[in-house]
């Protein structure tokens, strides 16, 4: 909806309701004004009924009880019956009026019947609001007030009624509203006359500068604006300011045009293929490269919708198209093609204006996938490399106390040791144990560093797991533990050596069961994540300290009081040697999980 319309309904909608509550105020005020007039005929004719009737009173025939003598003065009163009927005719509001007794028989009135209908309370519907009182006066149900007689005792006797009839005030209302509802339909075609006629003679001069906007946007630069616009000095103003945005739009434009160019040639320099598409997925940009991923020309494929450079027959095609469609970003695919290398990573990313909600460009990257496994095998290896060289500072730390204990003890041996002694010195068992223990600390270091032989085949991991879940069953038996496998991998392949990742998996199945000294389950979790096979060994044990996380994998380093701190340092190493990553979270006291991914094997 444009903002000229927008504004029209804005004044209309203002004066509407301005209108409409003018009118609700003064209909309330012709209601209250015919209710506080139909209460004070009625407490008029009231009182003159009463008075009539006192009047009667005052010389009642004698009889029985007083209630049988004022019965009979009034029935027999032609004079009272007379003033019942001036008093219901003197006011158009008043609809009955009849003196009764306690039991509501009438005994004269101004109608012909037998027994007095009660009605509602007249007084209590002049206190109610608007909305209560219109719905009263537009019922069929007529409204009274009442006045007692009593006897010298104040005691009731009589009652003396007059009835309001809600139709006759209907009557009354009727052309009053009617004149109003006039009035409102006609200031409301008048307000909106007013706005139609305001919006043009307002928005006139910005049509004119719209029209100029628009010739700028078309790339029509004109160097002054209308001089219709400038009568006034705000739209001057803006006349002079849109004449610099069109020489900054038109500087942008070339701007835009050099650097288009730059990209251009910085695109053409990746090893990689780079398509833009734009909002109507044709294509305005593509670098050097996709000329042989494609078999396409770039100028053959420049303005080409993205269904031509990209067929739906084919699997690359198929994915690009329907991430475009459903604007789904897609990140490094695998797919085959049949020209060019013979597999690529594809990667789709949707760019989006979010303000407007609508796409504004694809953008298609495609890379050769042997050069990137490459690279990342290259950065495995250096990771693998660094991880090496960190465990090595473990070992010599604890080559060196050994060393220490040695040498302080061959000084004390050298000055206590006599050959007269008839038992050997402490000393000498202190350096025994201790060249003992040193020697198989350089022992471990030494099969820790030798170079390891991989005999890789093709594996199933969830068999390796099972037969890991087998071995280990009779160990977590003894400590209470349960081991339940849960496969979600569909039998993807590996490339592993079958008895060191067997081994490597065992280490962290033992370690969950030891972390559960009284008892618990045990999980494997096995799933497919991207291109990758994943491992979980999840156990509810005490979990890891925060301040031991860094060093777990690190050699000889254990919390156990009987461990080696062996074990996690061969895994890390293990899976590290099979392209595998390894790490963990856990919780104190709720236990910890290690997760174990390996690159699946691709179906030929």
């Amino acid at each position: 909806m444009s903002f000229k319309r927008r504004l029209t309904l804005s004044i209309v909608a203002l004066f509407l309701a301005s209108t409409a509550a003018l009118s609700l105020i003064y209909l309330r005020h012709l209601l209250r004004m015919q209710l506080e007039s139909a209460v004070q005929q009625a407490e008029t004719a009231l009182g003159q009924v009463v008075t009539a009737t006192i009047y009667t009173l005052s010389e009642p025939p004698p009889a029985a009880t007083v209630e049988e003598s004022w019965r009979q003065a009034v029935s027999e009163d032609y004079d009272l019956r007379a003033s019942l009927l001036r008093a219901h005719g003197n006011f158009n509001t008043i609809a009955e009026t009849a003196v009764t007794d306690l039991a509501g028989k009438v005994l004269v009135g101004s109608r012909p019947t037998d027994l007095w209908v009660r009605r509602p309370n007249l007084h209590e519907l002049a206190e109610k609001g608007l909305l209560d009182q219109a719905r009263a006066i537009y019922a069929t149900q007529d409204y009274e007030i009442s006045q007692a007689l009593k006897d010298q005792h104040d005691q009731p006797v009589l009652a003396v009624h007059v009835a309001v009839s809600t139709s006759i005030l209907r009557r009354r209302l009727a052309p009053q509203i009617r004149e109003l509802g006039f009035a409102a339909l006609v200031s409301l075609l008048a307000a909106l006359v007013l706005a139609i006629l305001f919006s043009r003679v307002a928005f006139r001069p910005l049509d004119r500068l719209g029209e100029a906007i628009d010739r700028m946007t078309r790339g029509e630069f004109a160097p002054t604006l209308p001089s219709q616009v400038s009568g006034t000095s705000e739209y001057a103003t803006i006349t002079s300011k849109l004449s610099l945005l069109g020489q900054q739009f038109r500087d942008a434009r070339e701007g835009i045009t050099s650097l288009r160019g730059n990209m251009e040639q910085l695109m053409s320099k990746l090893d990689g293929a780079v398509l833009l598409f734009d909002g109507d997925d044709r294509l305005i940009i593509a670098s050097e490269a996709a000329e042989a991923f494609l078999g396409l020309g770039r100028w053959q494929m420049m303005g080409q919708p993205l269904e031509q450079v990209f067929p739906e027959g084919t699997r690359l095609g198929a994915l690009v198209g329907s991430a475009a469609r459903l604007r789904q970003s897609i990140a490094n695919q695998m797919v085959e093609l049949e020209t060019g290398p013979a597999r690529v990573l594809l990667s789709v990313e949707i760019m989006e204006d979010f303000t407007a909600r609508r796409r504004v460009g694809t953008l298609v990257t495609l890379r050769d996938a042997e050069t990137r496994r490459q690279i990342q095998t290259q950065v495995e290896v250096s990771t693998r490399l660094a991880a090496i060289s960190r465990l090595t500072g473990g070992v010599a730390h604890h080559i060196k106390n050994p060393l220490n204990a040695i040498t302080l003890h061959l000084e004390l041996l050298k000055n206590r040791l006599a050959p007269e002694l008839p038992e050997p010195p402490k000393e000498l068992a202190v350096i025994a144990r201790e060249i003992a223990r040193l020697n198989h600390v350089v022992n471990t270091f030494l099969d820790f560093t030798r170079p390891v032989e991989l005999h890789l085949t093709e594996a199933r991991l969830d068999g390796l797991v099972e037969e890991v879940a087998a071995l280990a069953a009779p160990q977590a038996a003894q400590q209470k533990v349960r081991i339940q496998v849960v496969n979600g991998s569909n039998g993807c392949l590996i490339q592993a050596d079958r008895d060191q990742l067997k081994e490597a998996i065992l280490n962290l199945v033992v370690n969950g069961i030891q972390a559960m000294p009284d008892g618990g389950e045990l999980k494997l979790v096995l799933s497919r994540v991207d291109s990758d096979v994943e491992l979980a060994v999840a156990d509810q044990g005490v979990g890891i300290a925060p301040e031991n996380r860094e060093r777990i994998f690190r050699l000889y380093f254990t919390t156990k009081q009987k461990g080696s701190g062996i074990g996690l340092a061969m895994t890390f190493r293990l899976v590290q040697l099979h392209n595998g990553t390894i790490d963990f979270s856990s919780e104190p006291g709720r236990g910890t999980t290690f997760r174990v991914r390996f690159p699946v094997v691709e179906a030929k």
